[in-house]
Protein backbone atom coordinates (compact mmCIF):
# COMPACT_ATOMS: atom_id res chain seq x y z
CA UNK A 1 0.00 0.00 0.00
CA UNK A 2 1.31 3.44 -0.96
CA UNK A 3 0.76 6.50 1.20
CA UNK A 4 2.04 10.05 0.86
CA UNK A 5 2.02 13.14 3.07
CA UNK A 6 1.57 16.63 1.67
CA UNK A 7 2.54 19.10 4.40
CA UNK A 8 1.40 22.69 3.88
CA UNK A 9 2.94 25.67 5.65
CA UNK A 10 5.69 28.24 5.12
CA UNK A 11 6.71 27.77 8.77
CA UNK A 12 7.95 24.30 7.83
CA UNK A 13 10.09 25.67 4.99
CA UNK A 14 11.77 28.56 6.82
CA UNK A 15 12.84 26.54 9.85
CA UNK A 16 10.36 28.06 12.29
CA UNK A 17 8.53 24.75 12.86
CA UNK A 18 9.87 21.20 12.70
CA UNK A 19 7.61 18.86 10.72
CA UNK A 20 6.75 16.61 13.65
CA UNK A 21 3.39 15.75 12.06
CA UNK A 22 4.96 13.92 9.11
CA UNK A 23 7.39 12.20 11.50
CA UNK A 24 4.49 11.00 13.68
CA UNK A 25 2.43 9.79 10.70
CA UNK A 26 5.41 7.93 9.22
CA UNK A 27 6.12 6.22 12.54
CA UNK A 28 2.44 5.35 13.02
CA UNK A 29 2.17 3.80 9.57
CA UNK A 30 5.36 1.79 10.10
CA UNK A 31 3.92 0.29 13.27
CA UNK A 32 0.83 -0.70 11.29
CA UNK A 33 2.95 -2.59 8.76
CA UNK A 34 3.25 -0.08 5.93
CA UNK A 35 5.22 3.09 5.27
CA UNK A 36 5.19 6.47 3.59
CA UNK A 37 6.53 6.49 0.06
CA UNK A 38 6.94 10.27 -0.04
CA UNK A 39 6.69 13.46 2.06
CA UNK A 40 6.20 16.73 0.14
CA UNK A 41 6.29 20.13 1.84
CA UNK A 42 4.90 23.23 0.12
CA UNK A 43 4.34 26.90 0.85
CA UNK A 44 0.97 28.45 1.73
CA UNK A 45 0.36 29.10 -1.95
CA UNK A 46 -2.57 28.01 -4.13
CA UNK A 47 -0.37 27.19 -7.10
CA UNK A 48 2.07 25.12 -5.04
CA UNK A 49 -0.68 23.20 -3.24
CA UNK A 50 -2.67 22.42 -6.40
CA UNK A 51 0.46 21.41 -8.35
CA UNK A 52 1.72 19.12 -5.56
CA UNK A 53 -1.74 17.54 -5.30
CA UNK A 54 -1.91 16.77 -9.02
CA UNK A 55 1.63 15.37 -9.03
CA UNK A 56 0.77 13.06 -6.14
CA UNK A 57 -2.43 11.83 -7.81
CA UNK A 58 -0.42 10.90 -10.91
CA UNK A 59 1.45 8.39 -8.71
CA UNK A 60 -1.92 6.94 -7.57
CA UNK A 61 -1.21 6.43 -3.86
CA UNK A 62 -3.82 4.63 -1.78
CA UNK A 63 -3.78 7.49 0.74
CA UNK A 64 -2.75 11.12 0.38
CA UNK A 65 -2.63 12.74 3.83
CA UNK A 66 -2.63 16.54 3.58
CA UNK A 67 -1.69 18.32 6.81
CA UNK A 68 -2.09 21.98 7.70
CA UNK A 69 -3.83 25.07 6.34
CA UNK A 70 -7.45 24.39 7.38
CA UNK A 71 -7.95 27.38 9.69
CA UNK A 72 -9.75 30.72 9.26
CA UNK A 73 -6.81 32.97 8.36
CA UNK A 74 -5.99 34.12 4.79
CA UNK A 75 -2.88 31.93 4.58
CA UNK A 76 -4.94 28.81 5.39
CA UNK A 77 -5.67 27.83 1.80
CA UNK A 78 -5.29 24.05 1.67
CA UNK A 79 -8.90 23.32 0.71
CA UNK A 80 -8.82 26.08 -1.91
CA UNK A 81 -5.65 24.54 -3.33
CA UNK A 82 -7.21 21.07 -3.44
CA UNK A 83 -10.33 22.44 -5.16
CA UNK A 84 -8.14 24.24 -7.69
CA UNK A 85 -6.05 21.12 -8.31
CA UNK A 86 -9.18 19.00 -8.88
CA UNK A 87 -11.00 21.74 -10.79
CA UNK A 88 -13.92 21.60 -8.35
CA UNK A 89 -15.93 24.34 -6.71
CA UNK A 90 -15.74 25.15 -3.02
CA UNK A 91 -19.17 24.86 -1.39
CA UNK A 92 -20.46 25.49 2.11
CA UNK A 93 -21.00 22.09 3.72
CA UNK A 94 -23.92 22.13 6.17
CA UNK A 95 -22.51 19.26 8.24
CA UNK A 96 -19.13 20.99 8.56
CA UNK A 97 -20.90 24.24 9.46
CA UNK A 98 -22.80 22.38 12.19
CA UNK A 99 -19.54 20.98 13.56
CA UNK A 100 -18.09 24.48 13.76
CA UNK A 101 -21.21 25.84 15.49
CA UNK A 102 -21.18 22.95 17.96
CA UNK A 103 -17.52 23.57 18.76
CA UNK A 104 -18.16 27.22 19.62
CA UNK A 105 -21.20 26.19 21.69
CA UNK A 106 -19.08 23.73 23.68
CA UNK A 107 -16.68 26.57 24.42
CA UNK A 108 -19.61 28.53 25.86
CA UNK A 109 -19.68 30.84 22.85
CA UNK A 110 -22.84 29.58 21.18
CA UNK A 111 -23.97 33.09 20.26
CA UNK A 112 -20.69 33.87 18.53
CA UNK A 113 -21.39 35.27 15.07
CA UNK A 114 -20.29 33.06 12.19
CA UNK A 115 -18.12 35.55 10.34
CA UNK A 116 -16.79 35.01 6.83
CA UNK A 117 -13.49 33.79 8.32
CA UNK A 118 -15.28 31.21 10.47
CA UNK A 119 -17.55 30.06 7.64
CA UNK A 120 -14.43 29.60 5.51
CA UNK A 121 -13.60 26.47 7.52
CA UNK A 122 -16.84 24.89 6.27
CA UNK A 123 -16.10 25.54 2.57
CA UNK A 124 -15.15 22.13 1.16
CA UNK A 125 -14.36 20.93 -2.36
CA UNK A 126 -17.41 19.40 -4.03
CA UNK A 127 -17.84 15.74 -3.07
CA UNK A 128 -15.86 16.04 0.16
CA UNK A 129 -16.99 14.74 3.56
CA UNK A 130 -16.11 16.52 6.82
CA UNK A 131 -14.58 14.64 9.77
CA UNK A 132 -15.32 15.89 13.26
CA UNK A 133 -12.43 17.58 15.04
CA UNK A 134 -13.07 16.92 18.73
CA UNK A 135 -10.13 19.03 19.88
CA UNK A 136 -10.42 22.05 17.59
CA UNK A 137 -12.59 24.07 15.25
CA UNK A 138 -11.65 23.18 11.67
CA UNK A 139 -13.00 19.77 10.59
CA UNK A 140 -10.85 17.26 8.79
CA UNK A 141 -11.93 16.35 5.25
CA UNK A 142 -12.16 13.11 3.27
CA UNK A 143 -12.29 13.08 -0.52
CA UNK A 144 -11.89 10.10 -2.86
CA UNK A 145 -10.31 10.57 -6.29
CA UNK A 146 -10.01 7.32 -8.22
CA UNK A 147 -8.15 4.84 -6.03
CA UNK A 148 -6.76 7.60 -3.80
CA UNK A 149 -8.38 8.67 -0.54
CA UNK A 150 -7.36 12.25 0.20
CA UNK A 151 -7.54 13.10 3.89
CA UNK A 152 -6.87 16.64 5.07
CA UNK A 153 -5.96 17.12 8.71
CA UNK A 154 -5.32 20.24 10.84
CA UNK A 155 -1.72 21.25 11.39
CA UNK A 156 -2.10 21.49 15.18
CA UNK A 157 -0.42 18.21 16.26
CA UNK A 158 -2.92 17.13 18.91
CA UNK A 159 -5.85 17.77 16.55
CA UNK A 160 -4.10 15.94 13.71
CA UNK A 161 -3.39 12.91 15.90
CA UNK A 162 -6.93 12.81 17.25
CA UNK A 163 -8.53 12.72 13.79
CA UNK A 164 -5.93 10.28 12.45
CA UNK A 165 -6.54 7.83 15.30
CA UNK A 166 -10.29 8.31 15.33
CA UNK A 167 -11.05 8.17 11.61
CA UNK A 168 -8.22 7.69 9.14
CA UNK A 169 -6.54 4.78 10.91
CA UNK A 170 -9.70 2.66 10.50
CA UNK A 171 -9.64 3.23 6.74
CA UNK A 172 -5.95 2.33 6.52
CA UNK A 173 -6.32 -0.85 8.60
CA UNK A 174 -9.33 -1.87 6.52
CA UNK A 175 -7.21 -1.79 3.36
CA UNK A 176 -4.08 -3.26 4.97
CA UNK A 177 -5.74 -6.09 6.88
CA UNK A 178 -4.16 -7.42 10.06
CA UNK A 179 -0.37 -7.33 9.88
CA UNK A 180 2.29 -8.23 12.43
CA UNK A 181 5.46 -6.15 12.62
CA UNK A 182 8.62 -7.44 14.29
CA UNK A 183 11.72 -5.34 14.88
CA UNK A 184 15.19 -6.51 15.88
CA UNK A 185 17.95 -3.99 16.63
CA UNK A 186 21.54 -5.22 16.61
CA UNK A 187 24.25 -3.07 18.20
CA UNK A 188 27.64 -3.93 16.72
CA UNK A 189 31.20 -3.11 17.73
CA UNK A 190 34.46 -3.57 15.88
CA UNK A 191 33.26 -3.65 12.27
CA UNK A 192 33.31 -0.70 9.90
CA UNK A 193 30.34 0.04 7.67
CA UNK A 194 32.41 -0.65 4.56
CA UNK A 195 33.03 -4.22 5.82
CA UNK A 196 29.39 -4.61 6.84
CA UNK A 197 28.07 -3.37 3.47
CA UNK A 198 28.60 -6.61 1.44
CA UNK A 199 27.02 -8.65 4.25
CA UNK A 200 23.94 -6.44 4.23
CA UNK A 201 23.81 -6.41 0.44
CA UNK A 202 23.73 -10.22 0.30
CA UNK A 203 21.12 -10.40 3.09
CA UNK A 204 18.87 -7.82 1.44
CA UNK A 205 19.10 -9.73 -1.83
CA UNK A 206 17.92 -12.91 -0.07
CA UNK A 207 15.09 -11.09 1.75
CA UNK A 208 13.85 -8.32 -0.60
CA UNK A 209 10.66 -7.74 1.41
CA UNK A 210 12.46 -7.08 4.70
CA UNK A 211 13.63 -3.64 5.86
CA UNK A 212 17.32 -3.86 6.79
CA UNK A 213 19.20 -0.66 7.53
CA UNK A 214 22.52 0.19 9.16
CA UNK A 215 23.09 3.36 11.20
CA UNK A 216 26.72 4.30 11.99
CA UNK A 217 27.13 5.54 15.58
CA UNK A 218 30.67 6.81 15.26
CA UNK A 219 34.03 5.54 16.50
CA UNK A 220 34.93 5.42 20.19
CA UNK A 221 38.53 4.76 21.20
CA UNK A 222 39.21 3.32 17.77
CA UNK A 223 36.20 0.98 17.86
CA UNK A 224 33.50 1.42 15.20
CA UNK A 225 29.92 1.25 16.47
CA UNK A 226 26.95 0.48 14.23
CA UNK A 227 23.26 -0.16 14.82
CA UNK A 228 21.39 -2.44 12.39
CA UNK A 229 17.58 -2.41 12.21
CA UNK A 230 15.65 -5.41 10.89
CA UNK A 231 11.90 -5.06 10.39
CA UNK A 232 9.68 -7.89 9.15
CA UNK A 233 5.96 -7.74 8.31
CA UNK A 234 3.65 -10.70 7.89
CA UNK A 235 -0.01 -11.66 8.19
CA UNK A 236 1.14 -14.37 10.62
CA UNK A 237 2.65 -13.28 13.92
CA UNK A 238 4.91 -16.32 14.34
CA UNK A 239 6.16 -16.04 10.77
CA UNK A 240 7.16 -12.42 11.30
CA UNK A 241 8.94 -13.25 14.58
CA UNK A 242 10.80 -16.28 13.22
CA UNK A 243 11.96 -14.44 10.09
CA UNK A 244 13.32 -11.49 12.09
CA UNK A 245 15.17 -13.79 14.46
CA UNK A 246 16.59 -15.88 11.63
CA UNK A 247 17.98 -12.83 9.81
CA UNK A 248 19.41 -11.45 13.06
CA UNK A 249 21.17 -14.74 13.80
CA UNK A 250 22.59 -14.95 10.28
CA UNK A 251 23.89 -11.37 10.41
CA UNK A 252 25.40 -11.95 13.87
CA UNK A 253 27.40 -14.94 12.59
CA UNK A 254 28.67 -13.08 9.54
CA UNK A 255 29.63 -10.03 11.60
CA UNK A 256 31.56 -12.30 14.00
CA UNK A 257 33.38 -13.86 11.02
CA UNK A 258 34.56 -10.36 10.09
CA UNK A 259 35.91 -9.74 13.60
CA UNK A 260 32.96 -7.73 14.89
CA UNK A 261 31.03 -8.33 18.09
CA UNK A 262 27.33 -8.10 18.97
CA UNK A 263 26.94 -5.85 22.00
CA UNK A 264 23.17 -6.23 22.29
CA UNK A 265 20.06 -7.55 20.56
CA UNK A 266 16.74 -5.80 21.22
CA UNK A 267 13.57 -7.36 19.87
CA UNK A 268 10.07 -5.87 19.84
CA UNK A 269 6.77 -6.44 18.11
Amino acid sequence: MKSEVLAVGRELLIGKTVNTNAHWIGRRLARMGTMLSRITTVDDNLQEISYALRESLKRKPDFLIVVGGLGPTPDDMTLQGIAKGLRRRLVIDSVALGMIRDHYAELGRGELRLTEARRKMAELPEGATPIINRLGTAPGVLLRVGRTLICTLPGVPREMKSIFRGSLEKEIRKRLGKLYVRTVILKLDGIFESALAPILKDTMKRYPGVYIKSHPKGVEEGVSKIEVNIVTVSKKEEESRMLAQSIASSLSREVANEGGTIQSVVESG
